[in-house]
């Protein structure tokens, strides 16, 4: 099925429409591979209640974007094309 985007009620794995939304709150520590660590408060989570899936959320301003882009990037490839 893919790994469609939850926040618009379809599930990417199974493609159910049971999808329901959360909030994680608390504080979750996310590190740059073997780096310091940084704290983001709360991020917004949507659940399959058919399969389980689920998918997280962070809501953006400048400085959060900031914050992720001194984390490690992932480059763009294509999963389908043999390396």
């Amino acid at each position: 099925m893919g790994s469609g985007d939850m926040r618009y009620g379809r599930c990417g794995a199974c493609g159910s429409d049971e999808v329901y939304q959360g909030e994680v709150a608390g504080q979750i520590g996310i590190r740059r591979s073997g780096k310091g660590l940084g704290k983001q408060t709360a991020f917004h989570a949507y659940f399959c209640a058919w399969c389980g899936h689920m998918q997280w959320h962070l809501a953006l301003d400048e400085k959060r974007r900031s914050w992720i882009r001194k984390l490690d990037r992932v480059p763009p490839s294509n999963p389908w094309q043999q390396q």
